[in-house]
């Protein structure tokens, strides 16, 4: 099946509170329109020490078909492609039990998405700042990176999901 492309956007901020004022004004923007299932989103912690923690991540109902992904986490699975160890902190815990679901999802972007890109897209978030880490479909990217107004810094990757095997991959973690 061919690749469905989303866009992954991370932006990097000076204090976790402008990291959540964007973060809320993304879901803010989407929530009453049909478009509320083409993005995931995450607010991300990174602290002096290199440690990395979720804080708040989209909380959107479970989407089913070809839009699961965006639903279930293609954020936080992100960040755990971007920050392996990520997965050792607790921010799994904080995805409510689906840390097998985002282990999964975390590995289809390892084996999808050149590692440079990774690197770029990872290199947006310094130690000791804050960030938002969103994976939106390509037609609202530059709608999304508007809304990013606290932002110091921004980087935007295309990613390739292959949605059926995705599909397949979760297939059982979220019943």
């Amino acid at each position: 099946m061919a690749d469905q492309t989303y866009v992954a956007i991370a932006a990097q901020y000076a204090s976790e509170d402008e990291a959540v004022a964007d973060f809320d004004r993304i879901q803010a923007h989407f929530k009453d329109t049909d478009k509320k299932e083409s993005f995931d989103a995450a607010v991300v912690q990174r602290g002096l020490d290199g440690k990395l923690t979720i804080p708040k991540r989209g909380d959107s109902a479970k989407h089913h078909g070809t839009r699961k992904g965006l639903g279930i986490g293609l954020a936080s699975g992100l960040v755990v492609a971007l920050f392996p160890a990520v997965a050792v902190g607790g921010a799994l815990l904080v995805a409510g039990g689906s840390g097998a679901g985002i282990g999964a999802i975390a590995s289809h972007f390892a084996k999808k998405t050149p590692s440079k890109d990774l690197e770029a897209i990872s290199e947006t978030l310094d130690a000791g700042s804050a960030g938002v880490v969103i994976v939106v479909d390509p037609a609202d990217s530059d709608e999304v990176e508007k809304l990013l107004e606290h932002a110091t810094r921004v980087t935007k990757k295309d990613l390739d999901v292959d949605d059926k095997q995705l599909d397949e991959d979760l297939e059982g973690l979220y019943e």
